[in-house]
């Protein structure tokens, strides 16, 4: 151990030398590193500079051959005066006939620029002597131009539209041109620069139009070609010929660009590609679509700069440098620095190696077997309290045994195990069989004396087998319960909910005929125990549902004062009939919106009410909505419903919550008990709780508490109007086909629907249904789920498949909600749970077929005499039309009657810009109107009433916009 320990020192005081070094290696690296960065930064920017320099270079070139043409071409457009017919000082230094063409090189004085014309032979003399004069015009003017620019000329054609005559400025072989055109080529060069112009579409005296030069237009150089229209046919054609305009080509020879290279002899690029403003490629070989980013960028082949011209037409530069260029100063230096870079690292490793072998090695030898000693006894002390034994790795030789391990008599066992292992590794934990009792082995690996052993611990768990036997069967049969239960549960709920309907429904149209009072008294007393019976199996279900897993929470946003309004509203009738007051008490802290299951809380508010009014003969009943306590994003609400009834006594209300308790048996002749149990069970599925107080003869008070997310979301009241229901609303008058196996069904669904105005054809199956649907058109769907042949779910994915796109509406009488989820996947459009009444079924028809039409009707008519608009303008008409609604909307809930003003008048010119005149007027009789007071109920009823108007309209245009 004394040598392990200098072992140790040694280590440790090499590692602080070691650490050092490496800290100024480090600063060295960086040091390194940074040079790099600014010599590569420097390279990079020189780089750039020069490909800019090019750049702006091509680009004056251009500008200054666009300034030549477009001057050229402007004057002649401006010039109101007729073309000269000669000019005296012009000669004719050459005559020469090919073919049917003159060529004539001529010159205006004798020191001027010799230009060339080329004319067929039926020019008369007048004819050729004006064409000449056109020449000596364009030669002073090309001499005159060019004289005082720092740029070469160009090689000058004037071309006609049927290629009858043609001038070249100045002519060919003269030395003073930058790119002379040898006379053998003149006819040549022109056919080419014509079939180049044919090509060329809308070109036009005010813009100049740049194009690739024709391949090998010159022999030994490249060029391209700058064209525009000049309005002088007059002055180079017959006057019977002189109709079109003539095209004035200059040929620029590329080798101008390149001067930069020639004066530094220096490659400013590789490869060079200019894009004219049109997207043509006027020179290089990349593509006008090419990806590479503005300024620099990187590919595996080199540099990248992609340049623009900073004003005027946008021509863009694409230059490729490849990375043997780019580095041509930093070669060697960077190959010198690749070098030292390797050999650091090669002696880098051979210190390495030296440094493990003659120091670490040697203490890590050390400090494992230190490390050996201290785990094998941390292992001992570990595993003590069961049975140990210590097997060498090699032969499974024992070395070591302790008592508890020869009681359990595990390690003949353990080491037949081993023996069978294949591998080196340890085997980890098992369960071994032992003369009838389960072992629990732990064989891991260790080192012992200086040997690779297998450290194995044994315990009995035979009773914790026995006990996870007993509970995997249990659990087995439990599952085997729920899931007979779930299938009971299914099954009652269709079978009691069919019949019921039939009952329900025969009653309430029994209610719509001509009765006597007997009559129509018995049968309000059938409907009531009708409705108490339902209730009842609604909520044997629910318990059901509860008890099995069921029953899931639909968390969405939802307004709670809302949710108090409508639930006062719902038993408002009821609670006035029986004599009763009943109001409503809102928190003013109370949030616009929070986020949970609405459909549950009121659920548990209507059972509170119902209750409250069963059980008060006398007084009044107070829902109350207030905040107790709100902690950043959460709220805590109670709803409180208090009474003045008959009170419960103290040693009911800790029964009161139970199933099937009840304080009085029989209390008023109905009611299960189940109410209060299932609000508990719903208060605490959603995280809340339920409490009562009450005493008797003066009242009861339950509130519900629970914390809910609060949604920051802008709070827009409802504007949908009150949807009509019975019988007094008017006629749906839709068709409807009906899909139902059961005959009671039948005859109440086609009652129903006969009683709200609708038109129904029923089918007796699914089957029945899709012969029928091809007979004649329908409005709307109604199928039933459960239907033999043929069935709900494969009647809707018929129809889908058939390409209808009316609304399909199931009917089932399974109130699962993995129902509901069922009959949205197969396409239809939504469902609804039996028995159905009148107002359910009016409110499903109105929902899926009446809205929608007069909806798109009344915004067709709302459309008529507009301006035609376009998809754009249609979509942008809609998005303008919803935001003006809504701020209007935001207006009228602040009581801003000025910005309901700027709304509607903003609103008025946009409408007054498509010609709709009747929402103009609208709109400007409401702003009228707000100038001369604040917003009062008439007016807001009038802007709300506009507003629904334009929702629909914005709705309309959405549709045919996409």
């Amino acid at each position: 151990m004394k040598h392990a320990s200098l072992r140790l020192d040694k280590l440790a005081q090499s590692s602080q030398r070691l650490n050092k070094a490496l800290l100024l290696l480090t600063g060295l690296l960086i040091l390194l590193s940074s040079t790099c960065y600014w010599a590569i930064s420097r390279l990079l920017e020189a780089e750039q500079q020069r490909v800019e320099f090019h750049f702006a270079r091509v680009i004056e070139i251009v500008n200054e051959h666009e300034a030549f043409l477009r001057n050229v071409a402007t004057g002649y457009r401006h010039n109101t005066s007729p073309p000269l017919r000669s000019v005296q000082s012009v000669s004719v230094m050459q005559t020469q006939r090919t073919g049917n063409q003159v060529l004539l090189k001529a010159k205006g004085f004798d020191l001027s620029l010799p230009f060339f014309l080329a004319h067929s032979s039926d020019f008369s003399r007048d004819d050729e002597n004006r064409a000449l004069a056109l020449g000596v015009q364009l030669t002073d003017y090309y001499g005159g131009f060019w004289a005082s620019s720092f740029y070469a000329s160009p090689q000058l054609l004037v071309l006609t539209p049927d290629g009858d005559a043609s001038l070249a400025i100045p002519a060919p072989e003269d030395k003073r041109q930058h790119l002379p055109m040898q006379s053998d080529q003149y006819s040549t060069i022109v056919s080419r620069i014509e079939q180049l112009r044919n090509a060329q579409s809308s070109m036009s005296d005010h813009r100049v139009r740049w194009v690739r030069a024709p391949l090998r237009l010159y022999r030994d150089h490249r060029s391209i070609v700058a064209m525009i229209k000049v309005n002088a046919a007059s002055a180079l054609l017959p006057a019977a010929k002189a109709q079109g305009q003539l095209t004035l080509a200059a040929l620029v020879d590329t080798a101008q660009v390149d001067e930069y290279e020639r004066v530094l002899r220096l490659s400013v690029y590789n490869q060079f590609t200019l894009v004219s403003p049109e997207g043509q490629v006027v020179l290089g070989d990349l593509g006008a679509d090419d990806p590479a980013p503005l300024g620099l960028s990187f590919n595996r082949e080199g540099l990248r700069f992609k340049m623009v011209s900073p004003s005027g037409d946008h021509w863009i530069g694409l230059y490729g440098i490849t990375y043997q260029g780019f580095l041509r100063y930093a070669k060697w230096p960077l190959v010198g620095l690749a070098f030292t870079i390797i050999a650091s690292i090669l002696i880098g490793l051979w210190i390495n190696h030296w440094y493990k072998s003659r120091i670490v090695f040697p203490a890590q030898r050390a400090q494992v077997r230190l490390f050996e000693s201290e785990a094998f006894n941390r292992i001992m002390l570990q595993h003590a309290p069961v049975g140990l034994c210590v097997l060498r790795r090699d032969d499974h030789q024992l070395l070591l045994e302790n008592q508890r391990a020869v009681q359990l008599v595990a390690t003949p066992a353990v080491i037949q195990m081993l023996e069978g292992h294949q591998g080196d590794q340890a085997p980890g934990e098992m369960c071994l069989l032992v003369e009838g009792r389960y072992l629990q082995v732990v064989v891991v690996a260790a080192r012992y004396e200086g040997q690779d052993v297998f450290l194995c611990g044994c315990n009995d768990v035979t009773r914790h087998v026995d006990e996870t036997l007993m509970l995997n069967q249990a659990h087995r049969r439990a599952t085997a319960a729920n899931e007979a239960k779930t299938v009971f549960l299914a099954t009652m709920s269709h079978e009691i909910r069919t019949p019921l309907y039939g009952v329900l429904g025969n009653l309430e149209l029994l209610s719509l005929t001509e009765l006597s009072d007997r009559q129509r008294q018995y049968l309000e007393i059938i409907q009531g125990s009708s409705s108490v019976l339902f209730q009842l199996i609604s909520n044997v279900l629910d318990v059901s549902k509860i008890e099995s897993g069921q029953m899931a929470l639909e968390e969405e946003p939802f307004h709670p004062a809302q949710l108090v309004e409508d639930a006062m509203a719902s038993f408002a009738a009821t609670a006035h009939n029986k004599g009763l007051e009943i109001d409503t008490e809102i928190d003013p802290q109370l949030p616009a919106q929070v986020n949970g299951d609405a459909g549950r809380i009121r659920q548990i508010l209507h059972n509170l009410l119902g209750n409250a009014i069963k059980f008060t003969d006398s007084g009044r009943i107070r829902l109350r909505l207030t905040v107790q306590a709100r902690t950043g994003n959460s709220v805590s609400l109670q709803w409180q419903v208090t009474d003045t009834g008959v009170g419960i006594p103290e040693g009911s209300i800790d029964q009161l919550f139970k199933p099937f308790y009840q304080v009085t048996a029989g209390q008023d002749g109905n009611g299960a008990g189940l109410g209060l149990s299932i609000c508990s069970r719903l208060s605490k599925l959603m995280g809340g709780s339920m409490r009562v107080v009450s005493e008797p003869g003066l009242g009861s008070s339950f509130s519900l508490l629970i914390s809910l997310p609060v949604v920051d979301a802008p709070y827009l009241a409802s504007q949908s109007p009150l949807l009509p229901s019975g019988l007094d609303a008017p006629c749906l008058n839709v068709r409807v086909l009906v899909a139902e196996d059961n005959p009671v069904s039948q005859a109440v669904l086609r009652e129903q629907l006969e009683a709200l105005g609708a038109y129904p054809t029923v089918a007796q199956d699914g089957q029945h249904a899709l012969q029928i649907w091809h007979t004649q058109p329908f409005d709307l769907v109604i199928t039933d789920i459960n239907m033999p042949q043929l069935n709900g779910y494969e009647l809707a994915q018929a129809l889908r498949g058939q390409g209808v796109t009316v609304p399909i509406i199931g009917v089932t009488a399974n109130a699962l909600r993995e129902e509901g989820q069922r009959c949205l996947a197969v396409g239809m459009n939504g469902w609804v749970v039996k028995p159905l009444s009148l107002s359910m079924l009016r409110q499903a028809l109105l929902s899926y077929c009446q809205k929608a039409s007069s909806l798109v009707a009344n915004a067709v008519q709302d459309q008529e005499g507009w301006i035609e608009l376009s998809s754009t303008m249609r979509g942008l008409m809609a998005e303008t039309l919803v935001v003006d609604i809504e701020q209007i909307e935001q207006g009228l809930i602040k009581m801003d009657a000025t910005m309901v003003q700027q709304r509607l008048h903003s609103l008025s010119g946009a409408l007054a810009s498509v010609n709709a005149q009747a929402l103009y007027t609208q709109c400007q009789q409401l702003e009228n109107a707000l100038h001369g007071g604040p917003l009062t109920a008439s007016v807001i009823k009038q802007v709300r009433a506009l507003c629904s108007r334009l929702s629909a309209l914005a709705n309309y245009l959405a549709v045919e916009h996409s």
